[in-house]
């Protein structure tokens, strides 16, 4: 598990760089077509936010990964270990189960909206909300390939 975990991490951020890349040139394209030459493109507000989509639910899911996620660190310090050790054990219980609940709500408005295509690209509008699942997944792995105490021995 911890080696899939390893894989798909590379594979997570190899694929947000190549997405945050994607965005900044499209919009960059955006802003020339529109204000040097006069005619925008139809095209590259729909392909900047489906993108925009993706990279951030894949961010979410490596923030899970990296525990980058918000948290009260004051006060979980202020704890003694084994309460602190039950708080932490319960946050990951809570993460995992919502990240469940974002891949089956994902795979429902996937399928909700399997016959609609989006305005400008003619793509799926699944393909967008796939991200949700997609996202969720990578969290449930991320947190069983860590475990619920992974953090404990770092601070």
């Amino acid at each position: 598990m911890k080696r899939l975990n390893r894989v798909l991490v590379a594979a997570e951020t190899c694929a947000a760089g190549a997405l945050v890349i994607a965005v900044c040139a499209v919009v960059l394209l955006q802003v020339l077509m529109r204000y040097l030459f006069a005619t925008p493109n139809p095209w590259s507000e729909e392909l900047s936010r489906f993108a925009f989509i993706w990279v951030s639910l894949l961010g979410a899911s490596l923030a899970v990964e990296h525990r980058a996620h918000f948290g009260f660190d004051q006060v979980t310090k202020k704890l003694a270990p084994p309460v602190r050790r039950a708080v932490e054990r319960t946050a990951w219980a809570v993460v995992l189960a919502l990240s469940l609940l974002l891949v089956g709500t994902g795979i429902a408005l996937m399928d909700l909206t399997l016959a609609e295509r989006s305005a400008a690209l003619n793509l799926p509008v699944a393909l967008v909300y796939a991200a949700a699942p997609v996202s969720g997944l990578l969290m449930a792995i991320h947190l069983l390939a860590g475990g619920a105490g992974r953090g404990e021995e770092n601070g």
